[in-house]
């Protein structure tokens, strides 16, 4: 059945056993500095990424899933802030990007690196499909109010650009891209994405796109969930797609809290939705879509109501992940 996929979106805790007190990314993996106690495993912060990334791979392949998409920069995590800037940062996560490639056997999956190209660091992500790299699609604007500084690391991408990038002796595309899995027209925005006017989801329509992945970064605050779903639902509605969205999952430095939030709508219905602010590394919510005849089987689960439980699961949470990634005992 061609166009009757599973689509699967695992919001997962990118931080899963970072160093020091201050629960950081695996930038804090040179042993050098970053956190505050000085003391850091390198070889443990990758290998926890790259685990939960590989188990959640093989929790969607049990569960039938065709096209996983993971969180926003999600092999480094979102909050390595000046590391970004680094030469080695971008060139490890690459490193692991081409070892992940040989699990996604028969499996399309969207995962998000840091990229250099040219000199400039691009926030992009990965389609990996039956083990080989298809190409990046490169984050065309950048957050960069509140508590996001992208501009200080990232390089917006110009719109409708499209380059090819040698890496490792091979090229792939990269930039203002779309994808043909399973014979589904896929193109991408990457979270800040979505909030502007004149955003790839407009260009994404006059291309016949089915089906818009968005993976994301996005803060936790009261009531910001239901400002999503409202986002993903309307723009699924608008550009006559099925549009996915999925974010990052924990505890950033202690400081910002994500909540995992899922939500996927097709042609204006809310069709996938999972419980917010989980204590596991990672989620699966999958939903089956019919671009065909666009039907489908919803999987809508009931999430947290109120802004006293609200703050309850996020501050615990919050606390538990920033326990368990400083190893207190």
């Amino acid at each position: 059945t061609r166009n009757y996929n599973t689509i699967g979106f695992i919001p997962f805790n990118y931080l899963a056993d970072a160093n020091g007190p201050s629960g950081d990314n695996t930038t804090e993996t040179t042993g050098t500095g970053g956190n505050q106690n000085g003391d850091s495993d390198s070889l443990d912060d990758w290998k926890n990424n790259f685990d939960n990334i590989v188990d959640a791979i093989s929790s969607a392949k049990k569960a039938g899933v065709k096209i996983l998409c993971l969180p926003e920069l999600c092999i480094t995590g979102y909050g390595c802030e000046d590391m970004f800037l680094s030469d080695w940062l971008p060139e490890k996560a690459l490193s692991l990007l081409h070892q992940m490639a040989p699990f996604c056997e028969n499996i399309a999956i969207a995962v998000g690196l840091p990229l250099v190209f040219e000199g400039k660091a691009y926030n992009t992500t990965c389609l990996i499909q039956n083990k080989e790299i298809k190409g990046f699609y490169a984050k065309q604007f950048l957050a960069n109010d509140g508590v996001h500084y992208e501009k200080r690391w990232f390089t917006e991408w110009k719109q409708g650009h499209q380059v090819e990038v040698n890496l490792k002796g091979q090229k792939y595309p990269l930039g203002d891209i779309t994808f043909e899995l399973y014979g589904i027209k896929t193109g991408f925005e990457i979270c800040e994405d979505a909030w502007h006017h004149d955003r790839p989801a407009c260009r994404l329509y006059e291309k016949g796109v089915q089906l818009i992945l968005n993976p994301s970064a996005s803060h936790f605050s009261f009531g910001k969930h239901k400002t999503r779903e409202e986002l993903v639902t309307s723009s699924s509605k608008s550009f006559e797609c099925c549009y996915m969205y999925v974010n990052l999952l924990g505890n950033q430095s202690g400081r910002i809290i994500y909540d995992g939030d899922i939500l996927i709508a097709n042609r204006g219905e809310l069709i996938g939705r999972n419980k917010r602010l989980s204590f596991k590394k990672f989620n699966l919510l999958t939903c089956e879509i019919n671009t065909e005849s666009n039907t489908h089987i919803p999987n809508v689960e009931e999430d947290w109501k109120g802004k006293n439980v609200e703050f309850a699961r996020a501050t615990s949470l919050g606390l538990f992940d920033y326990l368990r990634k400083s190893r207190t005992k």
